[in-house]
């Protein structure tokens, strides 16, 4: 689930970070009504538990590295290559067999199902793959969105225009949505609240003052319970989340959470949000879905198919009426930023005939 890009075109951008103080109540890149300014703050009114709807969503996928070729990788083949395709001409594509084709990359697919054998979209990845590119480089920001607002896909055969039958499987179809997520479109409506890290393990966990201190740029433990509790809890949707503190960026979609008070009634301190009447020490486990191997057939309900969690410490400050008013983060484990990209109205250019593969 790794991407080298921070997400340009966001609500916000990281150079607002600077003003964020993640121990003091939210502002600017951490208010929760980034991503809806109709979210319920009330503490007492927001569920402990909830999961988001979509049995068929959520679908673990690749994150396909730009090493490797991004998805003009032949992850089908015995012999695996994502640069330098010989990718087949009309004549040789003609004389094929359905499994020949089965091991081309999904680009390669997709290009020939639209007859296209001047390979356009191999052509297209071309420009972000890059065998230098570090080995957590990919596109998990395409990933991440997609498996959120589409079915897990499932094997289907084509035959295009000169009558070449053209098998893909699962993670074909999985590779070119992920692609057009990350590369092929703007959403109208996508939003990011917190913003990305750049600090190495080292920077951020050095000291016992680093552990508290966290980076300056994360996301407000009060700000991140209500998206939580809001987002999934009343509107039982995933959002997306960078689950690594680190310069990294590991995107994941998010689907279940189950919160428990663990201290209640606590004083306020200096460090609280003005205003608060009391503080509770929250535990919340968080349910997300995880990168897995290449495969023919769909995952979901195999064990292929990955779910991890990650556990949260943090403190509420709440308001006499029970307002939400701020948060510190007690673990070390936090996220960077959530944010949310929805599906395209309809898919365009290379990828018009995106929607006969996918399963909505």
């Amino acid at each position: 689930m790794k991407t080298f890009l921070f997400l340009a075109g966001m609500t916000l951008m990281s150079s607002l970070a600077h003003a964020v103080l993640i121990d003091e109540p939210w502002r600017n890149i951490s208010d929760p009504a980034i991503m809806n300014p109709a979210f319920l703050k009330n503490f007492y009114t927001l569920p402990l538990e909830a999961r988001a709807t979509g049995e068929n969503k959520f679908w673990s996928g690749d994150y396909w590295a730009l090493e490797k070729g991004n998805i003009n990788l032949r992850w089908n083949s015995n012999r695996q290559r994502g640069f330098k395709l010989d990718s087949p001409t009309r004549d040789q594509a003609l004389r094929m067999s359905s499994k020949d084709i089965s091991q081309l990359a999904p680009t390669e697919k997709l290009d020939i199902l639209m007859g296209r054998y001047d390979y356009p979209t191999v052509q297209k990845v071309y420009t972000i793959a890059n065998k230098r590119a570090d080995e957590w480089e990919g596109i998990c920001h395409g990933w991440a969105p997609a498996s959120i607002n589409h079915n897990e896909p499932t094997p289907k055969d084509f035959v295009n225009a000169d009558g070449i039958k053209v098998p893909f499987g699962s993670s074909d179809i999985k590779a070119l949505v992920s692609f057009y997520y990350a590369h092929g479109f703007e959403a109208l409506n996508t939003h990011q609240m917190g913003s990305r890290c750049f600090k190495e393990d080292s920077d951020i966990f050095r000291s016992r003052r680093d552990r508290q201190d966290n980076c300056e740029q994360d996301l407000n433990a009060g700000a991140f319970h209500i998206v939580l509790a809001n987002r999934i809890g009343l509107e039982g949707k995933a959002f997306v989340a960078d689950l690594d503190r680190k310069d990294e960026v590991w995107n994941h979609p998010v689907w279940f959470y189950s919160s428990q008070v663990e201290k209640d009634n606590m004083k306020p301190d200096r460090r609280s949000a003005p205003g608060t009447a009391k503080v509770i020490r929250m535990r919340t486990t968080i349910n997300y879905t995880n990168e897995t191997y290449n495969y023919w057939e769909p995952v979901i309900g195999t064990p292929d198919q990955i779910v991890d969690k990650k556990k949260y410490e943090y403190e509420l400050d709440l308001s006499a009426t029970g307002e939400i008013l701020g948060g510190k983060w007690k673990s070390a484990e936090r996220p960077d930023f959530l944010w949310i990209k929805d599906r395209p109205v309809q898919f365009e250019g290379l990828f018009t005939r995106l929607p006969e593969l996918l399963n909505d």
